[in-house]
């Protein structure tokens, strides 16, 4: 495109550079890995994020550090304090329960993968009598472990605030959630590549860290990034981009993002798949951070899956294909109680080792009750709306 280092004038620039998209990442990434990459101190993660596409990255020990700074400093925000007792839900793989305490963070960590009816009753004294004064988790998985005790006729002590992460906090579930915990809910977004990030101040306003990516909101196009061309998102709602800004009071768009840090494998106009509505109507926030201020964000939602013995399962299973190598694109199809078929796009890289690693990976999460098909495909099965969810039910466990 004629842009050199020399001539490149920063922002007034940016946009003659292409935007980089999850599945170029993924078939090219050797082309995107800094020649004198190994001046950083990289370390290989794998991400499938919520969408069961594995992708493999390099990340800089600078890169590391800052994201867990700005982590830190926006869970302060939601009144997080270090050694502060908290409770954590996520994908531990316990073997033998489903709660471990952590002396050394003041962490009582409960394995999501073992979320169920039992363990959730077995915890909830542990966790009543040790009173967490913050709660974090992904919202499907917090809005269970509230109702599997509230069915059982009980209560989960109220913490301070309650941190939501790794998927869209609907505006139902964060009603869910505060009715539940009796206190304040807050939103916090990221990437394992690290190129956004946003999070809620005290005053309840949503911003974007400018000063840990450089973000934008491009204007999508009709069919465009996974896109149906009939208007509707993944809940099947009319989900028109000039609708929803001015419903929202701002203009929407996929948010892009470039990294400030990760000079080992720098990720430049990174397309994150995820719709962004700004707030073009803001005011300076009370909390004084001249930073943008977000409306929404909305990623992607698909159902969840249910074991024979009543774990419920959602956006955990996309880690399942993070050691996969070749697959492109998958997706978990539960048609039975006792049955889920496995459909996944494949390349030349695909092997028998691959799908070794791949049943490997759901029977850690799934158990060795639950029937498994894994089947090569050419596509997937779309919603109506002409979306790719990465789970779906057929059993009455639909997205809500």
């Amino acid at each position: 495109i004629g842009l050199t280092p020399d001539r490149f004038r920063g922002r007034a620039d940016l946009h003659l550079i292409p935007t980089l998209d999850k599945q170029t990442v993924r078939t090219r990434r050797d082309e995107l890995i800094a020649d004198n990459a190994a001046d950083f101190g990289p370390q290989q993660v794998s991400t499938s994020g919520t969408t069961g596409t594995p992708l493999q990255l390099l990340v800089s020990e600078a890169a590391q550090a800052n994201f867990v700074a700005s982590l830190l400093r926006c869970f302060h925000w939601a009144g997080y304090r270090f050694f502060m007792r908290t409770l954590s839900l996520q994908s531990y793989y316990f073997e033998d329960r489903a709660l471990h305490f952590n002396p050394f963070f003041n962490v009582a960590r409960f394995d999501s993968c073992r979320l169920g009816p039992e363990a959730a009753l077995a915890s909830l004294a542990t966790i009543n009598r040790w009173q967490p004064r913050l709660v974090m988790g992904f919202p499907f998985d917090l809005v269970m472990l509230a109702r599997f005790v509230a069915e059982a006729g009980q209560q989960i002590a109220a913490p301070r605030s309650v941190i939501c992460y790794g998927e869209t906090l609907s505006t139902v579930k964060r009603a869910l959630l505060q009715a539940a915990f009796r206190c304040p809910v807050y939103d916090f977004y990221s990437h394992h590549e690290g190129v956004a990030m946003a999070a809620e101040c005290s005053h309840g306003h949503k911003h974007l860290l400018d000063d840990f990516a450089y973000h934008e909101v491009l204007p999508a196009e009709r069919g465009d990034y996974d896109g149906g061309d009939d208007g509707r998102d993944d809940a099947d709602n009319e989900c028109d981009n000039e609708r929803d800004g001015e419903r929202d009071g701002g203009s929407s768009g996929e948010l892009v993002g470039t990294g400030f840090y990760n000079y080992a494998m720098p990720l430049i106009r990174y397309r994150s798949g995820d719709q962004v509505v700004l707030d073009e109507n803001a005011v300076a926030c009370p909390c004084g951070r001249q930073l943008q201020q977000v409306v929404a964000i909305k990623g992607k939602q698909s159902d969840y899956l249910e074991t024979p013995d009543g774990r419920v399962l959602s956006t955990v299973m996309s880690h399942a294909m993070d050691d996969a190598t070749g697959v492109v694109m998958s997706q978990c199809i539960q048609d039975a109680p006792a049955h889920i078929t496995v459909k996944v796009i494949v390349d030349e890289s695909y092997s028998d080792a691959s799908e070794r690693a791949l049943e490997a990976g759901l029977r850690k999460r799934l158990g060795d009750d639950m029937a498994l098909d894994i089947v090569t495909v050419d596509q997937l099965e779309k919603s109506r709306s002409g979306k790719t969810p990465f789970i779906v039910s057929r059993i009455g466990n639909e997205y809500r």
